[in-house]
């Protein structure tokens, strides 16, 4: 008999920028490298044969909590890949559940019936996922083998194990960042043994414990954002709200702590570099200004200022706005993303949760960087 352990990625930027990243190469982030940590630890006295993943890089790097301690190479096969999502790749989910609400909610509900220009084939992930699962398990009889996958792939796949159709998808949940299901392969048949375990996680680690999209058809709507062009009139609460945390000025604010960055003060709502206005369904959001000028030669972009309305923070908003403004960058081909804070802001910590480090430092104010490249 040979024992499958079939892995979910750790914590990557489409989970918490809210985007459709399929076969997109997207990065861990966040609670990300924590999850790889508590999945080595899980894994310590555990035999494991072989490590097999997909060879988009938020599955390699997760697999390395268990190729690397266990002194095993890594193996890549496409065929554990994320669904395609074609013209949905890297666009907003509150962008796609406005404007195609009945493919948003079939994606989740009836993958069957999901339908986009270049879009994989909901058969079709489950014929290459159960294809790659099985001669994996025909490679190593009687082994032990860990292979790393992604969410919507593996769903599939065990909903085509279980014998679960389409349109009862809901029957098999998502699994959570790094969660870990058991399938069993004896005289070629593939069996499962338990599903989408993530006992390893804390809840504060668990990426799911801090969303509601996955419960079902009420999630939508509810927390993922979508962008428009900014307009003064329509954005008026959001202007006023902006102002009024600017004394009245049209000037820069950091995530959570305004204030201008010099050289820039010319730029913001009132012209200059570009404003998006971030929506939840119809409601307005907040807004996010980024400059494409400054630093251009280096690579870099500049992130010039996110602001929230008051009573809507707090609510996984913000790493929203940071997803926009790292996709806005990486298509003008930018490595590095840039932004100026107060040193002891709440806003420092903001970022430097997802992945800035500082790299320099004048009075009260420091710059700091994010590496934004993923080709």
């Amino acid at each position: 008999m040979t024992r499958i352990y079939l892995i979910r990625h750790a914590e990557a930027e489409g989970n918490i920028y809210r985007r459709a990243h399929g076969q997109f190469n997207g990065l861990i982030i966040g609670r990300g490298f924590e999850q790889i940590a508590c999945l080595k630890d899980r894994f310590k006295d555990v035999k494991i044969d072989a490590v097999y993943s997909s060879d988009l890089r938020r599955t390699c790097v997760t697999a390395a909590a268990l190729y690397e301690q266990h002194g095993l190479p890594l193996n890549t096969t496409k065929l554990l890949r994320e669904v395609n999502m074609g013209a949905w790749e890297d666009q907003a989910w509150g962008d796609m559940e406005y404007s195609d609400p009945e493919m948003s909610w079939n994606f989740s509900n009836d993958p069957a019936r999901w339908q986009v220009g270049g879009g994989e084939d909901y058969y079709r992930v489950r014929e290459r996922m159960n294809e790659g699962i099985t001669e994996i398990a025909r490679r190593h009889d009687g082994g032990d083998v860990a292979a790393f996958s992604h969410g919507f792939a593996i769903r599939a796949f065990l909903c085509g194990l279980l014998g679960v159709p389409s349109h009862e998808t809901k029957e098999v949940p998502y699994s959570d960042n790094t969660a870990v299901s058991l399938l069993l392969y004896d005289n070629g048949v593939l069996t499962v043994e338990y599903k989408n375990d993530n006992s390893h996680l804390s809840e504060e680690l668990s990426t799911f414990a801090h969303q509601t999209w996955w419960r079902g058809e009420k999630g939508l709507l509810r927390e993922n954002l979508r962008y428009m062009a900014f307009d003064a009139v329509r954005d008026k609460v959001l202007v006023d709200s902006f102002k009024n945390e600017n004394d009245g000025r049209f000037a820069f604010s950091s995530a959570l702590s305004p204030g201008a960055r010099p050289g820039a003060s010319s730029v913001g709502l009132s012209g200059g570099g570009d404003v998006f206005t971030a929506f939840q369904a119809d409601n307005p959001v907040g807004l996010l200004g980024v400059d494409a000028d400054n630093d251009s030669a280096t690579g870099a972009g500049w992130i010039d200022f996110v602001h929230i309305l008051p009573e809507l923070r707090r609510r996984n908003f913000g790493v929203q706005l940071l997803g926009h403004a790292v996709a806005f960058f990486r298509r003008l081909g930018r490595e590095r993303l840039r932004v100026e804070v107060e040193k002891g802001s709440d806003s420092k910590l903001f970022y430097l949760k997802f992945g800035f480090t500082v790299i320099s430092e004048a009075g009260s104010r420091c710059v700091m960087e994010k590496d934004i490249k993923n080709w």
